[in-house]
């Protein structure tokens, strides 16, 4: 029986919606992975046995760093060395980073009277970093995700290019992430693009507008710069301005950028026609989905050059049979067919997103093939369980190469 471990920063964490939808799909095809949380979590999940990691167990560094550094000397140097080679790009990563190494300090011995056959790391941050510890200690291969936030933000994580090198494989959602790994000197055999899966699919009721010419909008995400709001905000200023139309827009999520949008909403005029929601369970976004029309997502980089790879709303908006306006910015674009499935703009062209909405508004009917298409399109991409298998196999295929390199 193949045994593998998964570490997650904190498990279960409401805004992951992914993860828990993969580690369903895992364990339904007959896939018992042990899962470690390392910041916090719970102990059971839907009838599953959660290892959380008690921060106590830090103390007993004083023991294990002798320890290790008399077991494992190039281990400890190799890691040294990377830390001392480049900053830190920001204190959270230095934060995750030490925790990571910590409980990989700490939890190795453990891991190894486990015998597990591979690591994996679900974010390239904190849980990368503890799998890439342990694997350094006790020699089992690990592998890693490693997402747009992982790659982007602030140059990427702090010892993200030792991680790769050591990595037997590192899983990314989306092909633009994956050309950033191509440019960290990785290649075809190592990066492996598994989209991030879905489970459900919505029926709906009718795709005719609620009123004529009048559209309920939706976007859904975190406040915060990345996502583009401030265009979105604009584009909506626009369209308010076009006679022939009218619309409602919901803005779903909560985050820093809270109280500025308000603001920005008031100094548009917009107070009547954008709504911030705030946060939003899993099954109400489903639901707020089918009620909207058109889904817009006007993402950007961030200042400190973060950015969205496919953001998992649109494949949902998609699942819905919500018409798709998307940034033409990093991974969005590829949920669908530009044209075909949905559309793809520069969030600074906001003629163009104002005039197919508009548009849309007043000829619903010549988009119901593109937002079937969407449908259909999303179902074959984003199908969990296919996901789900792709990933199995290539932890099968690490641990066959592990056996054979052994033979």
């Amino acid at each position: 029986m193949q045994k593998i471990a998964f570490f997650y920063a904190t498990f279960p964490r409401p805004t992951e919606t992914f993860v828990r939808r993969e580690l369903r799909a895992v364990r339904e095809l007959g896939f018992e992975p042990k899962v470690y949380s390392i910041w916090g979590g719970q102990k059971k999940w839907e009838g599953f046995n959660i290892e959380c990691f008690s921060l106590w167990r830090l103390w007993t560094l004083f023991f294990w760093l002798p320890y290790w550094a008399w077991q494992r000397p190039s281990a400890f140097r190799d890691v040294l060395l990377a830390l001392w080679r480049k900053p830190c790009p920001n204190l959270q990563n230095w934060n995750e980073t030490f925790l990571g190494l910590g409980y990989g300090l700490v939890e190795a011995h453990r891991m190894a009277s486990k015998q597990y056959d591979v690591l994996h790391g679900v974010w390239a941050t904190m849980p990368a970093t503890a799998a890439y510890s342990v694997s350094k200690l006790i020699g089992v291969p690990f592998s890693m995700g490693a997402h747009a936030y992982d790659l982007f933000r602030k140059g990427g994580d702090w010892l993200l290019d030792e991680k790769f090198e050591q990595a037997s494989m590192v899983r990314t959602s989306s092909n633009s992430s994956g050309q950033r790994l191509f440019a960290h000197g990785l290649n075809d055999r190592k990066v492996k693009v598994i989209r991030r899966g879905l489970s459900h699919w919505p029926v709906r009721a009718s795709f005719e507008l609620s009123k004529p010419n009048r559209i309920n909008l939706i976007s859904v995400g975190r406040l915060v710069e990345k996502k583009g709001y401030f265009y979105l905000l604009r584009i909506l200023s626009r369209l308010s301005e076009r006679k022939n139309i009218d619309f409602q827009m919901k803005i779903v999520g909560m985050g820093p950028l809270f109280r500025p949008l308000e603001q920005e909403i008031e100094r548009y005029g917009l107070d009547k026609k954008v709504i911030l929601v705030g946060s939003k369970t899993e099954e109400e976004i489903r639901e707020l989905f089918l009620q909207a029309d058109a889904k817009l997502f006007t993402g950007i980089i961030a200042s400190n050059g973060d950015r969205d790879g496919i953001p998992n709303v649109i494949p949902e908006a998609m699942s819905a049979g919500c018409l798709i306006l998307a940034s033409s910015f990093a991974g969005a674009s590829e949920a669908f067919t530009d044209g075909v499935s949905g559309f793809s703009f520069h969030p600074q062209h906001f003629e163009e997103w104002t005039c197919l909405l508009e548009d849309f508004g007043r000829n619903p009917s010549k988009y119901q093939r593109i937002r079937k298409k969407a449908q259909i399109s999303c179902r074959q991409m984003f199908d969990v369980s296919n996901t789900a298998r792709s990933l199995i196999r290539n932890f099968q295929d690490i641990i066959h190469r592990n056996e054979k390199s052994r033979s």
